[in-house]
């Protein structure tokens, strides 16, 4: 029989074991304060990883964030851009980084290039060489210029109604590049993107009726998707009311294209932006080519060439008339 005293010692070493116990309970694992249990310190191991939304929830960012695509804007139409120096990275990253660097001196230079091409302004009947069922496809399309999708990357944009090849047509210039850009979305909503040069460069020809003609050939070679066989466009411009326009596709993997179809392209009434400018009172504000669309601000008319630049001029007539004002002062001085 076990005596007083061996009760007492073994008591007192089981009190000192259990002060001890405590003592290390009312400490967590990570040094917080004092009272904090184990299991609040400690995540459960049931417990389900945190998914990325709520990771985003709670700390505002993720680690790791997909690009943000590409969608329609104002007016359905939609931004491509494109680095501003030559680069053999994908027409994907430049089209997400490169045409909102543009400053103001670029912003003229694109005007500049493009209105070489604002022939292209108007109307036009499309008719296709390739038969489909039987029939030729036969469209309207119309370009007029776009300074309002992305101020910094002026366009001339191309809608088509009936065309089996396109539905909407962005064309615009690169000036660290010296290239064109072509993005063209196709008739299930999808885009691909094109780099282009002259292959033949533009010139002036005298026409049947002794007008002066213009003539060029612009080459569009498919940059994206990379991961298809890519197509080609050609604008070849045959006079001032006709152009045709050349559809290739790849053959095999080099840069060998064999031509699918021509649409034969010919205008619906008359050119409304040639090349040569000096139409008095009826110039475009915006442009400089033919104006034939009166606007009016604080009580004076103005004219624009197409509808694209009126709604420009509308959204802001302060800015096209300081532009306009600049241009003719320059213009005086020299």
């Amino acid at each position: 029989m076990m005596s007083i005293s061996s009760r007492c010692i073994i008591s007192v070493a089981l009190s000192i074991f259990i002060l001890s116990m405590t003592g290390c309970s009312q400490s967590n694992s990570s040094g917080g304060p004092a009272g904090a249990s184990a299991t609040e310190s400690k995540p459960l191991k049931n417990e389900a990883p945190k998914t990325a939304e709520e990771t985003t929830e709670e700390t505002g960012s993720l680690e790791t964030a997909s690009p943000a695509k590409n969608g329609d804007t104002e007016n359905g139409l939609p931004v491509i851009t494109f680095g501003g120096a030559p680069s053999t990275t994908s027409s994907s990253s430049q089209h997400q980084n490169g045409e909102s660097k543009a400053g103001s001196s670029d912003v003229e230079k694109i005007i500049s290039r493009l209105k070489e091409l604002q022939i292209l302004l108007g109307t036009w009947r499309g008719i296709t060489k390739k038969t489909y069922g039987g029939f030729k496809a036969v469209d309207q399309s119309e370009w007029v210029w776009d300074f309002r999708t992305n101020p910094a990357q002026p366009a001339l944009v191309m809608t088509s109604n009936k065309s089996p090849y396109y539905r909407l047509a962005r064309l615009t210039y690169l000036p660290g590049q010296d290239r064109y850009q072509l993005t063209v979305t196709d008739t299930h909503g999808d885009s691909r993107y094109y780099l282009g040069k002259f292959i033949s460069p533009i010139k002036e020809i005298q026409g049947d009726d002794k007008t002066q003609q213009l003539t060029y050939k612009l080459e569009f070679t498919q940059t994206e998707p990379a991961d298809e066989k890519a197509t080609r466009f050609v604008i070849n411009q045959k006079n001032n009311n006709r152009y045709l326009l050349e559809y290739y596709r790849q053959r095999g993997s080099g840069d060998q294209f064999i031509r699918v179809d021509t649409v034969s392209t010919q205008r619906e009434g008359t050119s409304i932006a040639l090349i040569d400018e000096g139409y008095g009172d009826k110039t475009c504000i915006i442009s400089g080519g033919l104006g034939t669309i009166a606007v009016s601000y604080k009580g004076s008319t103005y004219y624009v060439c197409c509808s694209g630049c009126k709604a420009a001029f509308e959204e802001d007539p302060e800015k096209w008339l300081a532009r306009a004002a600049a241009q003719k002062s320059k213009k005086t001085k020299r």
